[in-house]
């Protein structure tokens, strides 16, 4: 069973469709095969075992050898780890997949995909939780740790919010609007997520018409019952963050 991956592999993956499909083949190997390894394999084999065209099959393998996931070793196809060790490298411990089908590699690459999200939101929470230790620090230990942890922060707007919007989250998994939503209710169905949705109330608006889109202010605002609201921000729970 798979339970650290490459961070940098999944971010890099999600965005190039070859690479997100053939990892999510050796995902899928390394989480039924204890070994890691294919014994007398084929391509046929492999179309038969996750039920895919053997011409998909060869391209998924061909594309984890230039990945540098895997090797062949006589007969036998190895398919190496799927964490790394080199300097500055960030492993993470992914969420739990014992209620997904690893042999429907569609499954599969959903998975992977809301790893990317699971990853930016927990940058997301490392980096408010620096924010808030600044402003409002237990002690003074904490405010210095604080302080030095911000400077590696540049790249942050400042902004004390937990939530992702769906452009973050599309960026996150690699996926367009529409998909990127899919795969949040998906991973709702699964219980590996659970959205958090939020809205504040505009005081002194008038009722609109129709929902509408801000782009200065990215938010979406819509009428009920005579009051106008700005949606915020979704915060997105992750759960099955243990393994048994």
């Amino acid at each position: 069973m798979v339970r650290i991956m490459s961070e940098s592999l999944i971010r890099r993956s999600v965005n190039t469709p070859k690479e997100i499909r053939a990892l999510s083949l050796a995902f899928a190997i390394k989480g039924l095969y204890k070994s890691s390894q294919l014994n007398n394999w084929s391509y046929q084999k492999i179309a038969m075992l996750f039920h895919i065209g053997r011409t998909t099959a060869k391209e998924r393998i061909q594309t984890l050898e230039r990945m540098g996931l895997i090797k062949r070793i006589d007969n036998h196809l190895l398919f190496l780890s799927l964490k790394e060790i080199n300097h500055g490298v960030k492993n993470i411990t992914i969420q739990n997949y014992s209620n997904i089908d690893i042999t429907n590699l569609k499954e599969v690459e959903r998975f992977l995909r809301l790893q990317g999200t699971f990853i930016k939101q927990s940058q997301i929470d490392y980096a408010v939780n620096v924010k808030n230790d600044i402003i409002n620090p237990t002690d003074l230990h904490t405010f210095k740790k604080a302080k030095r942890l911000d400077n590696k922060l540049n790249d942050w707007g400042g902004q004390l919010d937990s939530g992702q919007s769906i452009s973050t989250v599309m960026k996150s998994c690699g996926l367009g609007r529409n998909k990127s939503v899919e795969l949040l209710q998906w991973a709702e169905h699964m219980e590996l997520v659970k959205k958090e949705k939020r809205f504040h109330v505009l005081s002194k608006q008038v009722p609109l018409k129709e929902c509408i889109y801000d782009s200065k202010t990215r938010k979406t605002m819509f009428s009920h019952k005579g009051r106008v609201y700005s949606c915020q921000a979704t915060i997105l729970h992750f759960y099955n963050l243990s393994f048994n």
